[in-house]
């Protein structure tokens, strides 16, 4: 064997590959400079693209557009879309053409009042049932009867709660029934008479009674006291009793004593909470009510009133034409006492068709309407 010796007098053993190892040892170390090399140009060359986050390493690549890459997304619920059903819109073959304009509203006519022939009957000629020929006999087209008097007292058993309390009530409902009767009958228009705020019941009552002032009740010619258009309690109960003679069968209700007393000693009579230095404010408040309650049942709302309170002269009662005009169905008058034309002051204050619906007393005539 051949060899170099060592210290020890040995010789050294070379295989036969001992060179090609040596050649793959030393292409192993070559390679490995050269990635060394490499990684550290690439480390000079890229660094200022590495970014170091808390999930690792992250390269900005210079030719990758991070705005339109945007984040990774993140994990959420699933995106539920509501919306409405499609429209199907088929579009018309045929012309167009201008919509139609609404027409215009036509306004409510007036109501057409026919004149009457109004006889007066009493309440024992309505329950003993000879009121229609009493009328028939007088040549009357339509029966009065006065359902309140003034002394408060009602020709029927109203369902008011005040008209029992106060003992007003009829002993009986004989005079309502005929008056069922004569409506069904329809043969008579029928007018009930009501006397409204003179009242000596509800004055002694004090519902709105009217004083003086010396703080006594204040009572009329009649020595009948007064209640006032301004007491709630009073207009109420009015109210209540009317609607009862429209459910009756009544056709009109003729309103007396409407307003605030204007003769007698008025000038003693104190100013008040029910008798206000404007009066015209409740008297036409109270007309409007009735006006309005009774126009729901088809029921006509008359007024009658003094020469004096028409025409406007004393103030006191608080009725006015404009009022009238505006609220009452009919007027109906006394006999005239200074030739007072009263259609001509109606018809200035608005009011239309005045030939039937003012209603003259004992004025017998074909043309217009009349009472006695």
């Amino acid at each position: 064997m051949g060899g170099r010796k060592n210290q020890y007098g040995y010789r050294e053993y070379r295989g036969r590959g001992g060179g090609r190892a040596r050649m793959v040892l030393l292409f192993i170390i070559a390679l490995l400079a050269v990635l060394l090399v490499a990684g550290v140009a690439f480390m000079t060359f890229m660094g200022q693209y590495l970014e170091y986050t808390p999930t690792g390493v992250k390269i900005n690549w210079p030719w990758i557009d991070e705005e339109s890459v945007g984040p990774p997304p993140i994990a959420s619920d699933p995106l539920v879309v509501v919306s409405d059903p499609p429209e199907l819109i088929v579009e018309s073959t045929q012309p167009t053409s201008e919509p139609t304009p609404s027409p215009s509203p036509t306004p409510t006519p007036e109501p057409q009042y026919d004149a009457i022939g109004a006889v007066t009957v009493s309440v024992a000629q309505l329950r003993g049932g000879s009121a229609a020929q009493t009328v028939a006999d007088a040549g009357g087209t339509a029966m009065v009867v006065e359902m309140k008097d003034i002394n408060g007292k009602l020709a029927w058993q109203s369902k008011a709660p005040l008209a029992a309390t106060l003992g007003t009530n009829a002993a009986d409902d004989v005079a309502a029934q005929a008056v069922r009767d004569l409506a069904q009958s329809g043969e008579l228009y029928l007018v009930a008479r009501v006397q409204c705020f003179r009242d000596p019941i509800l004055a002694r009552k004090w519902v709105g009674s009217l004083m003086t002032r010396g703080g006594n009740l204040w009572h009329d010619t009649q020595g009948l006291g007064w209640t006032s258009p301004a007491s709630q309690q009073a207009v109420d109960y009015l109210s209540a009793l009317c609607l009862e003679l429209a459910d009756m069968g009544f056709d009109e209700i003729v309103l007396d004593s409407a307003a605030y007393p204007e003769t007698g000693e008025v000038k003693v009579l104190a100013v008040s909470e029910n008798r206000p230095e404007d009066r015209t404010v409740p008297v036409a408040a109270f007309w409007q009510r009735l006006s309005e309650e009774l126009e729901e049942k088809g029921v006509a709302l008359s007024i009658q009133v003094s020469e004096d309170a028409l025409r406007g002269d004393d103030g006191l009662s608080g009725a006015t034409a404009d009022s009238l005009a505006q609220y009452a169905a009919r007027v109906w008058l006394p006999a005239p006492v200074k030739g007072t034309d009263y259609a001509a002051l109606l018809t200035a204050a608005g009011m239309e068709d005045t030939t039937a619906r003012v209603v003259v007393r004992n004025a017998f005539t074909s043309a217009g309407s009349w009472y006695k």
